[in-house]
């Protein structure tokens, strides 16, 4: 692979500039994108673009029981599975990202521990979740967030202000009545990770 090739694939990463082309269209970067991921440079440098940090415990957590039924588990392994499965249909890598105490509340905690708590997952010991997905995205700002937090705590505001400036990066979830889970922002559904990446430079 020559290194002007590379180079181009920095600059199109960089600001969405395509060769030949003085004002590509989405249509033009989706192009180039798709072209590229057959190009193991170019995957290789586009790698942090298809990274989604999850809030694990945000998502398995969904719709817990309610207080009568105390001793029932508080989170659901299905949840992650169906998580992930969704994202990788998207062309997404799915990084778990959990609190320490959500092995105790979990259905399955072994099997949750066996698939979710090793690398590239992570653990936040000591720390909650979400401020470990806003530290994550500092370092990988091209990554996307799967998380129903608002990320709006006083702390969260005054450490992550850089992080949280644009919120393009985060999409919400839900599970409808038949237990599938839906990836969205607003109203709309969350993209490819191509289609996004393409996107980056659209107003």
């Amino acid at each position: 692979m020559s290194g002007g090739r590379v180079d181009e694939h920095r600059a199109f990463l960089a600001t969405g500039a395509v060769p030949g082309l003085p004002s590509p269209t989405f249509e033009d970067r989706l192009a180039y994108a798709r072209a590229g991921l057959k190009d193991a440079s170019f995957k290789k440098l586009a790698w942090p673009h298809f990274a989604c940090f999850v809030d694990a415990s945000n998502v398995a957590r969904w719709d817990p029981p309610p207080t009568a039924k105390v001793n029932e588990p508080k989170a659901k392994l299905w949840r992650l599975v169906a998580c992930e499965n969704a994202l990788r249909k998207l062309g997404y890598v799915p990084i778990m990202v959990s609190d320490g105490n959500l092995f105790h509340l979990m259905d399955e905690p072994y099997e949750y521990q066996k698939r979710y708590t090793q690398y590239p997952h992570s653990v936040a010991k000591g720390f909650q979740a979400d401020r470990i997905v806003l530290r994550a995205l500092r370092d990988l700002p091209e990554a996307a967030v799967v998380s129903r937090d608002r990320f709006d705590k006083p702390s969260d505001v005054k450490d992550f202000a850089d992080v949280l400036v644009d919120r393009r990066a985060f999409f919400a979830f839900r599970f409808d009545e038949h237990d599938a889970i839906h990836l969205f922002r607003g109203s709309e559904p969350m993209p490819r990770a191509t289609a996004r990446l393409a996107a980056r430079w659209n107003p």
